[in-house]
C-alpha cells in the first residue's frame, strides 16, 4: 500500500513516499514519464532558440557580405558594424528620401545657384542653412543626392557590376568590417575526438572615407539661363566622380589618401596570361582562367569581367579561321562583359609595353562607404575676371572588399 502526502511542491509535480509495493514500478515510471515529457518539451523550445539564433547569425554574415537589407547602425564609438548596400536608383531615393523634409523639391541647378548667391528658389536658399562643412562647401539636400548616385551608375562599371554604395550617416567616421583570410577546414572526428584546428579565418579590417574632390566652373549667364542645367550638372558631377571611384576601386593604391583597390589587396587571385611577357587576346581563356582562380578559393560564380574598352571589344570581335564570329563558352552566356577607361593598356609586361588587365568577381561583395553627401562650395574669386563661377565639389569615400579571394586579376593581356 501507499499514502499521499500533500502537493507542498511547486511547479504541480506531486510528492510520493511509496513502500515496497506492486505499484512501485508503476509509480517511478509515471514519474519517469512525466520528465520525460518535460524534457522533451523544454529541449525543443531550447532547440528553436538556438536555431533561430544560428539563423540570425548567419543572416548577419550575408548581409555583411552581400549588404542585404541590415540597416546602418552608428555606435557609440563612432563606429558602423553593419550595413545597408544601396544598389540602384530606387534604393538611392528611398534611402534618401526618408530624411527630406516634406515637400521639399530643390533641384541640383536652383542648389547651385544658391550657392553662388544667384536668385534662385526658396527651398534652395533654405537648404544652405543647414551650414557650411569643414572646407566651407554646403552638402547637397537629399532630394539631390540620389539624383547625383543615379547619374554615376551608368557611368561607373564597378556600380554597373553590382558593387554597393554605403552612406555612413549618424555620425560614424569608420567602418570595422570583418574580412575572410581563409575559409575554415573541416574534418570527420570519432566520438569524443578533438576538433579540427583551422587557422584564424577572420579579421577586422577599419575603413575610413578620403576626401575626394574636383573644380568646375560655368558662365554666369548659362546657370541662370540654361534650361537643361539640372540635367548638364548632374552627368558632369556623378560622372567625374564615378569615373574616379572605378580607377581607385580596382587598382587604388591605398597610400593615404588614396583608398586601397583590388590590384592592391591581400588575397585577391593574379593569373598572369600568357607567361612573363604576356599574351594577346585570342579567345576567352584569359577569362576563364580568371573565373577557375575565383571557383578555386570557393568564390562564388563571377557576376561579371571588367576590362579596358580595347579587351571588350577585342573579345566581341573575336572571328574563326574562315571569319565567322567565336561563339562565347556556355559558362560565359550570361556574364556581362564591362568596360572602363579608368585601366590602362600601356603597362609593363615583361618585354612588352601593351599590356592591361581584366577584373573577374562578383561585384556585389564590394563597397564604396560614402561619409557625407557630396557638398559644393563656391570659389569666389577664382574666375571672377572672365564672369564665370568656379565651384568646388566634394566626397568622402572609401572602397571596401569583404572577401578578396573570389576576386581575380589576370595581367598580361596585350593588343
Amino acid at each position: 500500500m501507499h499514502t499521499h502526502i500533500p502537493n507542498t511542491v511547486k511547479r504541480g509535480i506531486l510528492a510520493v513516499r511509496a513502500e515496497a509495493t506492486a505499484e512501485t514500478p508503476a509509480a517511478v515510471a509515471a514519474l519517469a514519464g512525466a520528465f520525460a515529457d518535460f524534457k522533451a518539451r523544454y529541449d525543443d523550445k531550447l532547440d528553436q532558440q538556438k536555431r533561430e539564433i544560428d539563423d540570425a547569425h548567419t543572416k548577419l554574415a550575408s548581409q555583411q557580405h552581400f549588404g542585404a537589407d541590415t540597416q546602418a547602425q552608428a555606435a557609440d564609438d563612432g563606429v558602423i558594424h553593419s550595413f545597408k548596400a544601396l544598389r540602384t536608383s530606387a534604393d538611392f531615393k528611398a534611402h534618401y528620401s526618408k530624411d527630406a523634409p516634406a515637400g521639399d523639391k530643390v533641384g541640383l541647378s536652383d542648389f547651385v545657384r544658391a550657392v553662388a548667391g544667384m536668385r534662385t528658389s526658396e527651398g534652395a536658399i533654405q537648404a544652405l542653412s543647414l551650414g557650411q562643412d569643414t572646407a566651407g562647401g554646403y552638402a547637397v539636400p537629399h532630394t539631390v543626392m540620389p539624383e547625383i548616385l543615379a547619374a554615376m551608375a551608368p557611368a561607373s562599371s564597378l556600380l554597373q557590376a553590382g558593387a554597393g554604395v554605403v552612406p555612413m550617416e549618424k555620425g560614424a567616421k569608420s567602418v570595422t568590417t570583418a574580412v575572410v583570410n581563409a575559409l575554415p577546414q573541416a574534418a570527420w572526428r570519432n566520438e569524443s575526438g578533438s576538433l579540427a584546428l583551422s587557422e584564424p579565418t577572420f579579421r577586422g579590417v577599419t575603413a575610413v572615407p578620403q576626401s575626394l574632390a574636383f573644380m568646375f566652373k560655368v558662365s554666369r549667364e548659362l546657370l541662370a539661363d540654361a534650361p537643361n542645367m539640372e540635367a548638364a550638372l548632374r552627368i558632369a558631377i556623378g560622372q567625374a566622380f564615378a569615373k574616379e571611384l572605378d580607377r581607385v576601386g580596382l587598382r587604388g593604391s591605398g597610400t593615404a589618401p588614396e583608398p586601397r583597390g583590388l590590384l592592391n589587396t591581400d588575397g585577391v587571385q593574379v593569373v598572369n596570361f600568357g607567361g612573363a611577357n604576356g599574351a594577346a587576346l585570342a579567345g576567352y581563356a584569359p577569362v576563364l582562367q580568371g573565373i577557375g582562380a575565383v571557383m578555386n578559393a570557393d568564390g562564388p560564380m563571377p557576376n561579371a569581367v571588367i576590362g579596358a574598352p580595347r579587351s571588350v571589344i577585342t573579345l566581341a570581335g573575336l572571328v574563326d579561321t574562315t571569319g565567322q564570329p567565336i561563339r562565347k563558352p556556355e559558362l560565359l552566356q550570361n556574364l556581362p562583359m564591362l568596360h572602363t577607361s579608368q585601366i590602362p593598356t600601356d603597362l609593363d609586361v615583361g618585354t612588352s609595353a601593351d599590356g592591361s588587365e581584366l577584373y573577374v568577381g562578383d561585384f556585389r561583395g564590394m563597397y564604396f562607404l560614402l561619409r557625407e553627401n557630396v557638398s559644393i562650395q563656391l570659389l569666389r574669386e577664382t574666375f571672377a575676371s572672365t564672369g564665370e563661377i568656379g565651384f568646388a565639389c566634394h566626397v568622402r569615400a572609401d572602397v571596401v572588399i569583404p572577401y578578396p579571394q573570389t576576386f581575380a586579376v589576370v595581367k598580361g593581356v596585350r593588343a
